[in-house]
């Protein structure tokens, strides 16, 4: 049959390798976390509930880490909830009750975030708020994060400041959560191997610190891409301080007074785990099969690789109906579609089914990568694990596909019960819409973002199927940023503007 997915039929533990995500900081950390530069630093420990430093490291549930970006920037909604979820489930062991975050957090900057979850942290504790962001604090912190170190002194015009840098955070409340709850015993940190050393709890108790309640104002910025610490190199740098002005400390970028006004119009909700009909990116799957309409399994040829117009704007036309029925737009494919390798073909329809979700796209093929998909192509089966060079991959493979956009419906719109899809043999068998969950995976965003594809135009071995077309992608996010590619998102950016006008 033209078109099918019988190809799908393998192994559960080959279908899709999300135990190989791994964010760059695992346990224990391997990210920097850097402090000082205080003017007298007040201890975190204390009295009052919640102000006592942790018997030892919390470590994060929901494990956060492994179902977020696994490197680089990740505010995304979904990352947030699960972040928030850890935090509050740490709260708890501490007697202090669930954070209340702006529902729109994700609008917010990262160090628009880092404040307000600062804030909470400290309100929530019978400590007094730092009053906003100080436009010139921010601008020495963002001097600090673009050179990936502290902040310098702020001058006389502080009494009192502290200072953090922190490399590979995701996100404002990644970055809490390991100042908070994962800086002590346990942690990795250098000088915390134990309990009660100099370098247990020292992010926390600048967090934490009882610095008054008068002129308390925080500087923080962001940079996405300047971290030059191996294992994340190009990956983001947070740099904060912390200080108490002598009076007149504005003007600012952001107040507690406007993140509470956003607080009081809706509040962000936690979440404790994935739902097993979303993908990691909070993308619903369908709630069956959608059967392609039209039916271009009868309009495309029989067997092999069918390029041709008719059978290319058909396989279109059912995409763009399946789009419909969830509310997304028309894919519009670049000129000259037909006339791309099957390869180049999944390169770009799997970046279209992502970047018309609003998600990154792969920024392309590596020639590695492509070895990689090969080697499954061939053999009719998922690719092999490409190694520790990447942070994260997933697998797919299809057979008897009479082209790449062929092979991404399948993946995307037939891979519920009832499919060609073996690893879902019931509804709500852990394999359904494996393969859609990992092409709309979070895999961040960048250059580090790869993708590997191949065809084997006579490989599929597949009983009933033998000698079909035999199909194969390796989706990655590699270690380090990626340059050399064979085929990139940037050209087909460039050949859709061709085709749109």
């Amino acid at each position: 049959m033209p078109g099918t997915l019988a190809g799908l039929m393998r192994p559960t533990a080959d279908h899709i390798r999300l135990d190989h995500r791994r964010r760059s900081w695992s346990w224990p950390f391997l990210a920097l976390l850097t402090l000082a530069l205080c003017g007298g630093c007040a201890a975190g420990a204390g009295p009052a509930r919640g102000l006592a430093d942790p018997a030892h490291s919390v470590w994060p549930s929901p494990a956060y880490p492994d179902l977020c970006a696994p490197i680089g920037v990740d505010v995304s909604t979904t990352c947030l909830r699960l972040t928030l979820g850890a935090i509050d489930a740490a709260r708890a062991r501490e007697g202090v009750r669930p954070m209340r975050l702006p529902s729109d957090l994700a609008r917010l900057s990262v160090a628009e975030q880092l404040f307000v979850v600062v804030d909470r942290e400290r309100v929530d504790r019978g400590l007094p708020p730092f009053t906003g962001l100080s436009v010139r604090l921010n601008g020495g912190a963002s001097a600090a994060a673009s050179a990936a170190r502290l902040p310098a002194r702020p001058g006389q015009a502080f009494a009192r400041s502290d200072a953090e840098w922190l490399g590979a955070a995701a996100n404002g409340l990644d970055a809490d959560y390991r100042w908070m709850y994962a800086d002590g015993p346990g942690s990795g940190i250098a000088g915390c191997t134990r309990a009660r050393e100099r370098g247990c709890w020292a992010d926390r108790g600048i967090v934490l610190d009882r610095l008054g309640a008068r002129d308390l104002v925080m500087g923080a910025a962001y940079d996405p891409t300047a971290d030059p610490s191996p294992g994340d190199r190009a990956g983001p740098s947070l740099a904060a301080t912390f200080a108490v002005g002598r009076g007149g400390t504005g003007p600012y970028d952001f107040t507690w007074a406007e993140a509470q006004a956003a607080m009081a119009t809706g509040t962000l909700r936690p979440l404790r785990s994935i739902p097993a009909s979303e993908s990691d990116t909070g993308i619903a799957d369908p709630a069956h099969n959608v059967a392609p309409t039209p039916d271009f399994t009868r309009i495309c040829a029989n067997t092999g690789i069918d390029d041709s117009a008719r059978c290319i704007g058909a396989v279109l036309d059912a995409v763009n109906h399946a789009h419909a029925l969830e509310g997304i737009g028309p894919m519009v494919l670049p000129s000259g579609f037909g006339e791309l390798s099957v390869p180049q073909q999944l390169l770009v329809a799997i970046d279209l089914e992502r970047v018309d979700r609003h998600l990154s796209p792969f920024a392309g093929l590596t020639a590695a990568l492509d070895a990689n998909a090969q080697r499954g192509a061939d053999a009719a089966n998922d690719p092999p694990d490409p190694g520790r060079r990447y942070l994260l991959d997933d697998a797919e493979w299809a057979g008897g596909s009479a082209n790449g956009l062929d092979a991404v419906y399948g993946w995307m719109y037939d891979d519920g019960f009832d499919s060609g899809n073996l690893d879902c043999l019931h509804p709500g068998a852990p394999g359904c819409w494996g393969h859609r969950k990992g092409i709309l995976d979070n895999f961040g965003s960048g250059d580090r973002l790869a993708m590997g594809a191949a065809l084997d135009a006579s490989g599929d071995t597949h009983r009933g199927d033998g000698g079909g077309t035999s199909m194969a992608v390796t989706l990655a996010v590699a270690q380090n940023p990626t340059s050399a590619f064979t085929y990139t998102w940037a050209q087909v950016v460039a050949a859709r503007e061709r085709t749109t006008g």
